[in-house]
């Protein structure tokens, strides 16, 4: 995939979930909150990882294409392993057969999802500065 293509899609979602996220919170009546179990709520949730993709590629998207390259090889693997961690997390609290045992917290979960972000964030971080200064 292209820088541009990347930014593009990762940019729709930013503006979804801020304008989603914006609505449900000036709206008065309950009807047009966003709720975590309706299917709108699923997607903005279940897609959160796009917004720091999106902040790396708009990192990247003026840096020669060698680092974009780098980081984009790291991202594209790690990305789905998010995903998953995270679908397998809200399955499990929504009561489905494929999510991690019940015993574990809402908190741990927190805290495993935000591993996983922080993971994501720094070594991002690392890739894009090695590669900066390795093209440089």
């Amino acid at each position: 995939m292209s820088k541009k293509s990347i930014l593009v899609v990762s940019s729709v979602y930013v503006v979804c979930f801020v304008a989603g996220f914006l609505a449900s919170l000036l709206c008065e009546s309950s009807k047009c909150r966003i709720y975590d179990d309706s299917v709108l709520g699923w997607i903005l949730l279940n897609f959160i990882f796009l917004i720091p993709v999106f902040l790396f590629s708009l990192i990247t998207y003026k840096m020669r294409d060698e680092v974009f390259q780098a980081w984009w090889k790291f991202a594209r693997w790690f990305v789905p392993v998010i995903m998953l961690v995270t679908l397998l997390i809200n399955s499990q609290s929504r009561g489905g057969g494929m999510g991690i045992s019940g015993a574990i917290s809402s908190s741990f979960n927190l805290f495993i999802i935000g591993i996983f972000y922080a993971i994501f964030v720094i070594t991002s971080l690392v890739k894009i500065t090695l590669a900066y200064r390795r093209v440089k």
